[in-house]
């Protein structure tokens, strides 16, 4: 696909130097038995860079002109002229890009591919060529399709050029992937296992893997059973939530019952996710984590990472590091370590590693370590409290204990209430805090004494002779 990347980005550079046009082109080549092979060309133009003409006194309208052009040596293979346009559009309107789909037969060879592209309404014209990927495609090879990438495939019974085999298939022209799109879909078509696979099982082995070490990444692989056919339509997607930014290849294999591949295709695309990094490029050899070698051991160091990762680290280590590899693992601890301290990131795990053994000497109960309860957690991400008084017990009250941070990311006086609805059985929780992003309960001394006090719905304004904790009171408002 890289030939294909290339020209999308040159017509893409070549329209915004010269012209106003912007659009993306995509291809990929299939075959039909009986007929021969044939191209898919999907096209996207950008509404907003064509020029826009009234036809009438509301509405205005623009229009494309396109010229598909392949050749082989001095011939044409095939020519193809036709006009896009545009919705009619009155001053306000949300306007939408132009997209098209042509087949176009072709036999099986070398061609170059033209597109000459004019804007009808301000005659401003472009021109770009390409060699395609060599099409040779016979009735007695197991082979692949080309790729189609897709940002979403449907089932669909309307007719349309982009429904192929009662599929709505929605691609995606550019090959990239952005933050907020959650899976890659994919559409191809295997050929011929009806003679070259006659009576074996076999499988399709997809995964993305990195384009520089063909590595996969992030366990980002899938398999599924296919029965021999002519052709056989292959729908699948990927969830690409754990997938860091980077140049990716979607790798797919057909492997017999022996596990030997037999066949094998190939796309490339970009996916863009800035919360995440690509940890096959880190390298773990001759650094600390190279004596981490129980995996048992470093997934729990790293569950204990919990209280002092991001939200995206959090989410990535629990959907992935359950079934990663060791090296996989040690390269995301380290890069962990090297992010907050690039020059010693070592000692800096050492120093954590003591925090983390402290918070299970103080916090720990019954099977449950210290790092993960409530007041573990908060110790390990803010750090030990300037001061902290436990009240285990008092009469009509759960236990409770306030800690006061004198200074903290920035902030001046932040104070957590914790508490043990279980009376210490399951620990404690954070029941009240003035610090951003924790838990908030303005009638905590509704709660802290609720055995006290039934009836009295935690949400409203305390009633008058209530009974309330006069003592939680005064160590929240002077804590020691």
């Amino acid at each position: 696909m890289k030939r294909l990347l290339i020209l999308t980005l040159f017509i893409f550079n070549t329209l915004a130097s010269f012209s106003q046009i912007n659009l993306i082109l995509d291809y990929a080549s299939f075959y039909l038995p009986q007929e021969g092979p044939y191209l898919e060309v999907y096209v996207s133009v950008n509404g907003n860079s064509l020029q826009y003409k009234y036809i009438d006194s509301l509405h205005q309208q623009a229009s494309i002109e396109l010229t598909y052009l392949v050749e082989a040596g001095d011939s044409v293979v095939s020519y193809d002229k036709f006009q896009m346009n545009s919705p009619q559009y009155v001053q306000g309107d949300l306007v939408l890009d132009m997209r098209d789909l042509k087949r176009i037969p072709v036999p099986n060879g070398d061609y170059l591919f033209t597109l000459i592209a004019k804007d009808l309404n301000s005659g401003q014209r472009v021109e770009s060529s390409l060699d395609l990927r060599e099409i040779h495609y016979s009735d007695s090879k197991l082979q692949f399709s080309g790729i189609q990438l897709a940002n979403k495939i449907v089932a669909s019974n309307v007719e349309s050029p982009f429904v192929k085999n009662g599929f709505e298939i929605d691609p995606n022209f550019p090959h990239y992937f952005g933050k907020n799109q959650m899976s890659l879909f994919f559409y191809t078509e295997l050929y011929n296992s009806h003679t070259q696979l006659k009576g074996e099982e076999f499988l399709l082995a997809y995964s993305i893997v990195d384009k520089e070490s063909d590595q996969v990444v992030a366990n980002l692989s899938g398999f599924k059973r296919l029965q021999a056919q002519e052709v056989i339509p292959i729908i699948q997607s990927i969830q690409l939530n754990d997938l860091p930014s980077g140049k990716y290849s979607l790798l797919l294999q057909i492997k017999n019952r022996e596990n030997k591949v037999v066949a094998e295709k190939r796309s490339d695309f970009y996916q863009s996710n800035p919360d995440l990094v690509n940890y096959s490029a880190i390298n773990p050899d001759n650094s600390f984590v190279d004596s981490l070698t129980d995996k048992g051991v470093l997934a729990e160091h790293i569950r204990s990472l919990s209280p002092i990762s991001s939200a995206a680290e959090r989410e990535f280590a629990k959907n992935q590091l359950r079934f990663a590899e060791l090296k996989f693992m040690q390269q995301y601890f380290l890069n962990f370590w090297k992010t907050r301290n690039p020059e010693d990131p070592h000692n800096a795990w050492l120093a954590y590693k003591k925090e983390v053994e402290k918070v299970d000497e103080l916090f720990r109960y019954g099977k449950t370590p210290g790092y993960k309860t409530e007041r573990g957690r908060v110790y390990l991400q803010y750090g030990p409290p300037s001061a902290m008084q436990n009240v285990p017990y008092e009469p009509n009250t759960y236990p409770y204990s306030i800690w006061l941070y004198n200074k903290v990311d920035g902030l001046s006086n932040r104070k957590f209430l914790f508490y043990s609805p279980s009376m210490e059985i399951l620990g404690y929780e954070v029941l009240h805090s003035n610090m951003p992003g924790e838990a908030k309960y303005p009638n905590w001394e509704l709660e802290l004494m609720k055995k006290s006090n039934a009836g009295i719905r935690p949400t409203q304004e305390t009633p008058e002779n209530t009974m309330v904790n006069r003592r939680a009171r005064d160590l929240w408002e002077n804590p020691r």
